[in-house]
């Protein structure tokens, strides 16, 4: 069986041996266009066994109601993408045929897209499935020479709808059309043909043209109907996209120089967050996650003003910031965002009896480094427009006022996040491992607290931030991708490793009866 027939939406398409991939995105070779239907659904090949069916995205595949991963197609089968009533597809493996005489190569995948069921068959259009076939009662083909059709046969003499006296279609011609063969009416277009000559209203072919490229270029009616629409996260772009210029409206007779920070601060930290999502990649959330997520970004807000600002105000004071006052501010403030995402991790275990994924923590702890973020740049950026109000004419001061504004805005709840991650992936780690949870959480809390320290302490000792962007940043970063890449990998060696007791979330769902 070296040909796979799949149908889908009245199309009939045809493969040969190779890689047939189905999904949403039109970079497959069969493009499901519905929202349900995962970007790369699946992929068919031929194999030792046959054609086999192997699902590729999240969304599954139903065979008989019920939802399989892998299957060979045996003979014919009809499958569902997305859920039982979803789109659906017919697969059918064709035996192999001897190839014709004198029949050239075929490529390896062809593709044929099934005719309208509303074409006859019969009455001058020989049946698809008679092609080739005997009519009862005539003469084996091989009684004729080659090129002359036998009786009987389709093309032959005494075919159905062919031949003297046998019906025709409407504008059948006997002695055929102008440029068209005998016994056959006129191409369209031409004398001859049904509905064109003189005296009858003809197209502007020119108005035709340029409607059907118009139509084909901007297919504005197939956008309207297109169920992608449905997607919320494609609608969400457009009010998206249009706040900043909201902003300039509703914000414009504002009288707090904290305004313009918590606008654009606010708007920027779902980016990061979506980047850290698809950089670190945690399992599906449910409503307990959504919860935890905001309940720390509530605690992050109450803990800030009550008790981190107040902390930093009496340890730093006055003077020069030395290491050991930064070495105050880091731990302090990476405490401040570790302490609820610990919180919420022990009461779940505690209360439920549940171990989440240390992916799941690393992502809240982004979460509560991105509020941080968000809260602390409310304090620096009215400062920096103060800057830029007293130094109201063209000079460094005031590019300087000006650029704090934009980092304090874009990148202070990026770089608190970056630390808040490193962090949450080890409370997670220390949440699902008991015998060294001690360990465990100081090293999680130590290691972004010195980087913290240091990035505020050479930011103040050197006249130049190379020294805190390549080494301070550079370092925070790599940890942090780093953690992104292997923290899978990580936990399955601490799962390995004797000196660590307990058991992941992965080893407690096998031993569960």
């Amino acid at each position: 069986m070296s040909e796979i027939h799949i149908t889908v939406n009245g199309g009939l398409y045809r493969y040969g041996p190779g890689v047939v991939r189905i999904g949403r995105s039109s970079e497959n070779d069969i493009v499901i266009n519905d929202p349900t239907v995962s970007r790369r659904h699946a992929q068919i090949s031929l194999e030792a066994d046959g054609w086999t069916w192997q699902n590729l995205g999240q969304a599954p595949t139903f065979l008989g109601g019920q939802p399989v991963s892998r299957f060979v197609v045996a003979d014919l089968v009809d499958i569902s993408l997305a859920s039982p009533q979803g789109p659906s597809l017919r697969l059918q493996a064709v035996p192999d045929a001897a190839p014709a005489v004198g029949a050239g190569p075929t490529g390896p995948i062809r593709t044929e897209v099934a005719p309208p069921a509303n074409i006859p068959t019969g009455r001058g259009y020989p049946a698809a499935a008679a092609a080739g076939a005997a009519v009862a009662g005539a003469p084996p083909a091989s009684a004729f020479p080659a090129g002359v059709g036998a009786p009987g046969y389709p093309g032959g003499p005494g075919a159905p709808g062919f031949g003297p006296g046998a019906p025709q279609p409407a504008g059948f011609t006997p002695g055929g059309g102008p440029g068209g063969p005998a016994g056959y009416p006129a191409p369209p277009g031409m004398p001859g043909f049904p509905g064109f000559g003189p005296g009858v209203p003809q197209l502007d072919a020119t108005k035709l043209e340029r409607g059907s490229f118009f139509e084909t270029m901007v297919p504005i009616k197939s956008w309207l109907h297109d169920k992608g629409w449905r997607q919320g996260f494609r609608l969400l772009i457009i009010p998206y996209a249009l706040l900043p210029l909201l902003f300039l409206q509703v914000f414009s007779t504002s009288r707090s120089l904290a305004t313009p920070g918590w606008a654009y601060s606010l708007y920027v930290a779902p980016l990061w967050l979506i980047a850290f999502w698809y950089l670190i990649r945690p399992p599906r959330w449910g409503n307990v996650e959504v919860w935890i997520a905001v309940g720390i970004v509530i605690w992050e807000y109450i803990w800030l003003h009550a008790v981190t600002i107040n902390i930093n105000d009496h340890a730093v004071g006055p003077g020069q910031l030395t290491f050991p006052k930064a070495l105050i501010v880091g731990f302090n403030e990476e405490t401040s965002k570790a302490i609820p995402v610990l919180l919420a991790a022990a009461l779940l275990l505690g209360i439920r009896k549940r171990k989440l994924d240390p992916r799941t923590w690393m992502i809240m702890g982004t979460i509560a480094g991105l509020t941080f973020g968000v809260i602390e740049q409310s304090i620096y950026t009215p400062q920096a427009l103060k800057i830029i109000e007293h130094f109201n004419t063209l000079s460094q001061a005031a590019v300087v006022g000006e650029l704090q504004f934009v980092f304090r805005v874009f990148v202070d709840g990026f770089q608190h996040a970056v630390w808040a991650g490193i962090s949450g992936f080890f409370v997670g780690m220390a949440i699902n491992y008991r015998r060294r949870r001690v360990p465990i959480l100081l090293l999680g809390i130590c290691i972004p607290a010195v980087l913290h320290a240091l990035n505020d302490w050479t930011l103040t000792i050197f006249s130049t931030v190379w020294v805190t962007v390549f080494f301070v940043q550079g370092l925070s970063l790599l940890l942090f991708l780093g953690y992104t890449l292997s923290a899978s990998d990580i936990e399955r060696r601490v799962r390995r490793n004797p000196a660590f007791r307990g058991q992941s979330i992965i080893m407690e769902r096998f031993s569960q009866p």
